[in-house]
């Protein structure tokens, strides 16, 4: 009987081949991995990172991200306006409110500045905000001045047209979807319509 022999090619020609194989399988590891770090939101407009955030607002929003050495600037005087938050959805729906009004009456920007990791830092550029705000922050238990979210604060002239913390505390079992009702909605847009035109005037 006749032996049948199979021809045992191998995998790789020669060790060049399998250098240049095993180089093009590190690469492509490589590139994997940073692909999977990349944030791909770093290059967007602060106006489409913020409606990304914040689902209620539009994405043609006013919002412009600072940190608390912008906020600062603010709170000792500088005309602007300043909307203390971080990502919830009291935020949400206090955002899209001001975002509606302040569109409406002509302003064109709102700074937004998240405190809460400088807050949780004793930062002391955030404890300074909070100290130029004395007479307008909240005070906890124990006698310490803190900013809330959301809190908006609305200056001009060097003088707080508005420093508003209507909901950063709700009492009771409440979500924000039933405490903005048609009636706490439309009295919130009176209210801030009156200040956004003043603002706009001075």
């Amino acid at each position: 009987m006749k032996k049948i022999y199979v021809k045992n090619d191998k995998l790789f020609k020669n060790k060049w081949q399998m250098l240049i194989y095993f180089i093009i399988f590190i690469i492509l590891i490589i590139a994997f991995i940073y692909l999977g770090t990349i944030d791909y939101n770093t290059d967007l407009p602060d106006n489409e990172k913020f409606a990304a955030t914040f689902s209620l607002v539009s994405e043609d929003n006013i919002f412009e991200y600072i940190n608390a050495t912008d906020a600062l600037m603010v709170a000792g005087g500088t005309k602007g306006i300043v909307l203390f938050g971080t990502d919830n959805e009291w935020v949400n729906y206090y955002a899209n409110i001001v975002n509606k009004v302040a569109m409406e009456v002509g302003i064109d920007k709102i700074y937004y500045y998240d405190f809460i990791n400088n807050r949780q830092d004793n930062n002391g550029t955030y404890e300074t905000i909070v100290e130029r705000l004395r007479d307008y922050v909240t005070y906890n238990d124990y006698g310490t001045a803190e900013i809330y979210a959301p809190s908006l604060l609305v200056v001009s002239n060097d003088e707080v047209l508005l420093f508003d913390t209507e909901t950063s505390f709700v009492v009771g079992n409440i979500a924000p979807s039933e405490y903005w009702n048609s009636f706490n909605e439309e009295q919130k847009m009176n209210e801030l319509y009156n200040v956004f035109r003043k603002y706009i005037e001075s």
